[in-house]
């Protein structure tokens, strides 16, 4: 099993600074997920806030996640990310 970590960060995003968190797997980055509201989420059409995959590398990037996820927690985040990697979809 993978080491999976966090390291929270602010994220310049939208015309603002937001909470963001690198993810990282066995020390490489594979994630930047940010804090979104739901205005800023489907243009405020009752979508709840969460956690939008700014930027995705290797198995999580954007070659391969053609519509960037917005998640309900870091959790989940987490879980996706695990996913991503453990589809085989990452390179050595």
């Amino acid at each position: 099993m993978r080491d999976i970590t966090l390291q929270p960060i602010p994220v310049m995003a939208n015309g603002g600074s937001h909470e963001g968190q690198l993810i990282l797997a066995d020390g490489q980055l594979v994630a930047v997920f940010v804090r979104v509201t739901p205005e800023e989420t489907a243009g405020g059409r009752g979508q709840a806030e969460g956690w939008f995959l700014e930027a995705g590398f290797g198995p999580c990037g954007s070659m391969i996640s053609a519509r960037p996820p917005v998640l309900v927690d870091l959790d989940e985040a987490v879980n996706w990310v695990r996913t991503r990697l453990d589809n085989g979809l990452d390179q050595p």
